[in-house]
């Protein structure tokens, strides 16, 4: 009789075990779908706000260059001249 108990205890905790992974399946499905919302959420917020900067950052320099129009062209001018004398020597 004591064998019988013994499957009936080991059949038992099969079971159990079985509905516990089923439940955390179940919860891990939902953590899933939880966490897979929020990362949207927040990649959707840093573009927002990465166009909004770039936005800002092509304005400002439209309007720096609009304001002083000889001072972008001697930065141009200087930035070119690096630029040959880095690639000349490279």
């Amino acid at each position: 009789m004591s064998t019988d108990n013994s499957a009936l205890k080991t059949s038992s905790n099969t079971e159990d075990l079985s509905h516990q992974m089923e439940v955390l399946r179940a919860d891990m499905a939902k953590l899933m779908t939880t966490v897979s919302g929020d990362v949207t959420d927040g990649l959707d917020q840093a573009g927002r706000q990465i166009s909004r900067v770039s936005r800002d950052a092509r304005t400002a320099a439209t309007n720096s260059v609009i304001d002083h129009p000889l001072a972008a062209m001697g930065i141009a001018v200087g930035v070119g001249l690096l630029l040959g004398l880095v690639a000349r020597k490279g």
